[in-house]
């Protein structure tokens, strides 16, 4: 039977905003979203030259027993090693290396600038593609429009549904009327407080990357001769990664 709270757990690890490791004073920008609704604004970026929004994709890769992240080059418009790596797990035969090529797979993650309504804080809502597809649904729904208008635009509900295995953001929509984000005095003040999302998007040198890739290899490889060996445990090694994986901890 598969364990609910442990799998919960699991997401929370697997989606926690990346590459700053139990950085208590970092954690704190984020808004974590509670069980039930969450109510938000979300806001503008502060010049037109940057969207309102960051967008990477992030390879969560197990290194020295502990989890890394690495933002792919890939959304810059460069080639990752890591991802060469994933397409070539999938051409194999190899039902283990196929498990492999999942944990590493590059996951995209939005980053926005909004207002907490519970504290008034601006705060960074980081999400997945789902929710975020569900945000710019609005701006082309003649219902609605620019979330981000300071002056006449929507609060979003986030609602979080934990009756599965995984968090469901499905009902998330915008509220029904529109209304200023805030007095004058609030958005000027929250303007001021945006957080540097696209800043978080930083992509590490590619040598560094190809030597992650070729440590993925490595494993890979180990999977492969242990499978193909009759007279040893074919389950051995992919079973000595996955425990690295039960005992996942953000970077």
């Amino acid at each position: 039977m598969v364990n609910l709270d442990e799998l919960r757990k699991k997401y929370e690890e697997v989606t926690s905003p990346p590459g700053q490791g139990n950085n208590t004073a970092f954690l704190k920008k984020f808004l974590i979203t509670k069980e039930g609704t969450s109510v938000v604004r979300i806001l503008p970026w502060k010049d037109e030259d940057k969207e309102f929004y960051a967008e990477t994709a992030i390879h969560r890769i197990e290194r020295d027993g502990q989890f890394k992240n690495y933002h792919c080059p890939r959304t810059k418009g460069d080639s990752c090693p890591i991802c060469d790596v994933y397409f070539g797990l999938w051409k194999t035969e190899n039902e283990a290396n196929h498990n492999l090529a999942r944990k590493i797979k590059a996951r995209k993650r939005f980053y926005l600038n909004a207002v907490d309504r519970d504290s008034s804080e601006v705060k960074i809502l980081s999400m997945g593609q789902k929710l975020f597809g569900k945000i710019l649904d609005c701006f082309f729904d003649e219902d609605y429009g620019d979330l981000t208008d300071v002056k006449a635009g929507w609060d979003f509900k986030v609602i979080k549904d934990m009756t599965g295995p995984f968090p469901n953001y499905d009902k998330s929509l915008p509220k029904p009327q529109q209304t200023p984000a805030g007095t004058d005095a609030e958005v000027a003040t929250w303007m001021d407080e945006l957080h540097d999302i696209h800043n978080l998007v930083k992509i590490q040198e590619y040598n560094e990357l190809k030597q992650v890739a070729l440590e993925i290899e490595s494993v890979s490889k180990g999977i492969t001769m242990a499978s193909d060996d009759s007279s040893s445990d074919t389950n051995s090694t992919d079973d000595d990664y996955l425990s690295h994986l039960k005992n996942l901890k953000t970077d």
